[in-house]
């Protein structure tokens, strides 16, 4: 089987199966530079797998993994692990992960007649584990190389497609949101080339070299260092940057995706990670070190002059912080799953630490080298997120202190983050950006704003993608259990070489006439275009927050008189959700239902729609209160409610530390029982709420332990322990009405 990574040859799998059972299994594949390899060998007795050595490197290991099984045991052994493995495997089939033909067994079990999804549990052996993918049976597809079945797999956000031949051979492997495939000579044709469909955009034309650990200096004198993936061929080329905290090697790879069409590629390490100089202090240095590196890259012979950057969250902020200084060579972004400034995401949203996002990110970047192998392991003492002060938090869930982490305590106002703040600066930027988000992205309250300003800005050279996606984004067509359908995933690759091809070879590519706005509607399921966010088909509509104390309600109009709502909240009554502890994307769901009554909440409910409704940009709860505490915390989710009294969310909830009322680098204790009035903006969606089904908005003052609990003193944050119990009042009568105000169409 040929490997290729976004059309490009990057390596190969060959499986050779004798007669008497044995049978190896090798696959070799470079990206960008990244090496990964996996050597198996072994035999089968009557279909059964009795014995094999599977070998595997890859770049977040620091050595070889080596799995074996002999004589009934499994035994794992790595440079800081040997130890047998208690897996018992009886009757179950075989999924390959770099091994594809293990998966025919998977695949011969599945009822091929029955289009609909089916789980079958499966070992994985060059995983050492089991595993249970969904897949769901389609057509079948004719090839000159003959017939073949075609069968779509899920596993966690990863979506896929296998084809079998009649032989049961597997013959291809495509795992689109990796741009990765695996395919036998000859059934090319089982799938098509998104990018065959527009000749207008750069061709394949080149080969490509590596320049590693090419270095360059900052005004400072720091050290940064980077690959450079460039044609060829001698001659000046645009360059596409890319900056990173992650690994440049990791993120090269799409390196040769470019290179190949007329690109140079340079991709970097931040300052303070992997081989860069400098102090690591996330975030911080971002701007003058983008700057900086924009200016070297032009400078460089095979530069022509023109430069544009990518990447995703932490690589989508630093372009922003980049735009902002002007450099003079920097052409276009692509910003995708963008954080906004630091005190209105992470670390800090509106004033409420982030508390797990700060310790899970601190896991994976503490090192020089970020380990990127722990990405979806579970927190290794999650219950230790109780701890208090908040400055041990770290240690007590890491069991090791992260320096950075103490730094975000201290900076406990907006103006303490110099350096890391940026959205007071886009008015330097002029330059083409397009906007990358989902829905569930824990980061869209960036693109959100950053898109919001620009528009504000009259920059029309700006165009938006939101997509039903979480940070992950484009990777999936489903978010745990719920499935938004098959054109949720969609060609990006076209999009972003158009961008560039259009801002810096400045070829007529037809950009002009792609919308500015393309954005999912759920619920619906579908994708809507416009020239403008928010959609200029929408308008504003209003419901007022009341009801009394056996239900809370959103009404068409406001109530003249009407006494205030309570809940309390007690920050000593702290839990820690088992699967948020142990995070796995494929059990994860869109579904809560709380009881009509439950403790510390407020759920407000609409009558039921008398029509279907699509509720789609801004949204904004003006909400008057008081509090019996010094200080408190808001967060607002709108969800939808079905006949049954089913509830999901949709979207991010709007959060709001009550103390930075007066601005977010002014905090001032609350006087209690003195009414306030917050206008707590909500995340966008784009979303439809069925005929029969109510629009609900959740009211809280948590969300831990996602994010730290407010103990209701007013003390600073970072070594505060004492806690108060908070007593919400919500008021809505006509002197105070409290509002939902959305777009709808």
């Amino acid at each position: 089987m040929t490997i290729t990574f976004a059309g490009t040859p990057v390596g190969e799998n060959v499986y050779v199966l004798s007669e008497d059972g044995t049978f190896t299994s090798n696959t070799k594949l470079e990206i960008g530079g990244t090496q990964i390899k996996s050597d198996m060998a072994g035999k089968f007795v009557s279909n059964r797998l009795v014995e094999f050595r599977c070998e595997v490197m890859t770049p977040a290991q620091s050595g070889p993994l080596l799995l074996t099984l002999k004589n009934g045991k499994y035994h794992a052994h790595t440079s800081k692990m040997d130890k047998d493995l208690p897996l018992s495997v009886k009757n179950e089939p075989y999924f390959g992960n770099l091994h594809p033909q293990f998966t025919a067994s998977v695949l011969g079990m599945l009822d091929f007649k029955k289009k609909s999804v089916q789980e079958v549990k499966a070992f994985c052996p060059d995983a050492g584990a089991f595993m249970t993918p969904r897949w769901t049976p389609e057509d079948e597809r004719v090839t000159p190389m003959g017939v073949a079945r075609m069968y779509g797999m899920q596993l966690a956000p990863v979506a896929g497609e296998y084809a079998m031949d009649s032989a049961g051979h597997v013959v291809a492997m495509d795992v689109p949101g990796q741009k990765l495939r695996f395919i036998v000579a000859g059934w090319d044709a089982l799938f098509k080339d998104p990018l065959a469909a527009f000749p207008e955009l750069s061709q394949v034309r080149y080969k490509y070299v590596i320049d590693k650990g090419v270095h360059m200096k900052t005004r400072d004198g720091v050290d940064l260092v980077q690959d450079v993936i460039r044609p060829d061929s001698p001659g000046k080329y645009p360059v596409i940057l890319e900056r990173t905290p992650y690994g440049r090697t990791g993120a090269g790879v799409e390196g040769p995706f470019y290179a190949t069409r007329g690109y140079a590629f340079v991709v970097q390490d931040c300052r303070g990670r992997d081989d860069s100089g400098g102090e690591w202090d996330p975030f911080v240095h971002e701007r003058k070190d983008g700057y900086d590196t924009v200016e070297w890259v032009a400078k460089q012979p095979w530069c022509d002059g023109n430069v544009g950057m990518i990447g995703g969250s932490y690589g989508g902020i630093v372009q922003w912080e980049a735009a902002v200084e002007r450099p003079s060579a920097l052409k276009c972004i692509v910003p995708q799953v963008s954080p906004p400034d630091a005190f209105l995401n992470l670390p800090y949203d509106n004033g409420i630490f982030f508390l797990w996002g700060a310790v899970w990110w601190a896991k994976i970047v503490a090192g020089k080298s970020a380990d990127l192998s722990s990405f979806m392991s579970a927190l290794p003492h999650p219950n230790a997120f109780k701890t208090l002060p908040l400055s041990k938090v770290d240690e007590a869930v890491l069991g090791h202190h992260v320096a950075f982490f103490s730094k975000w305590l201290e900076r406990d106002k907006a103006n303490d983050w110099a350096g890391f703040n940026y959205e007071d600066d886009l008015k330097n930027v002029t330059i083409p950006a397009l906007h990358i988000s989902g829905w569930w992205d824990g980061d869209e309250i960036g693109t959100m704003l950053n898109w919001q300003i620009m528009r504000g800005l009259g920059r029309k050279n700006q165009w938006l993608v939101y997509g039903p996606w979480t940070h992950l984004f484009n990777s999936s067509t489903k978010i745990g259990d719920e499935d938004f359908g098959p054109t949720a995933v969609i060609d990006l690759d076209s999009v972003y070489l158009r961008w560039f091809d259009t801002w810096l070879k400045h070829r007529s590519v037809g950009m002009e006439k792609i919308p500015h706005v393309r954005a999912f509607i759920t619920g619906a399921n579908k994708w809507v275009e416009s020239s403008d966010w928010p959609l200029t088909t929408t308008k504003p509509a209003t419901l007022y927050l009341g009801g009394d104390k056996k239900e809370a309600t959103l009404m068409q109009k406001p109530v003249s008189s009407g006494l205030p709502l309570h809940y309390t909240y007690d920050p000593k009554v702290a839990e820690v959700d088992k699967k948020l502890a142990n995070p796995d994307p494929d059990h994860a769901s869109l579904a809560f239902n709380l009881p009509k009554k439950a403790p510390g909440i407020l759920m407000f409910r609409s009558k039921p729609l008398p029509k279907p409704l699509v509720v789609a940009g801004p949204i904004v709860v003006d909400l008057h209160f008081s509090t019996s505490a010094r200080d408190t915390d808001f967060f607002v989710s709108l969800v939808d409610i079905d006949e049954k009294g089913n509830t999901k969310a949709y979207g991010q909830p709007g959060k709001l530390r009550a103390s930075y009322l007066s601005g977010l680098s002014s905090p001032k204790p609350l006087v209690p029982g003195k009414i306030y009035q917050a206008k707590i903006r909500l995340w966008d969606i784009a979303h439809e709420f069925a005929k029969g089904h109510r629009i609900g908005l959740l009211l809280r003052s948590t969300m831990f332990p996602v994010y730290a609990r407010n103990l209701g003193t007013g003390e600073p944050i970072k070594d505060a322990t004492k806690m108060m119990v908070q007593v919400q009042s919500i008021y809505q009568d006509r002197k105070h009405p409290s509002t939902l105000a959305f777009q709808t169409q």
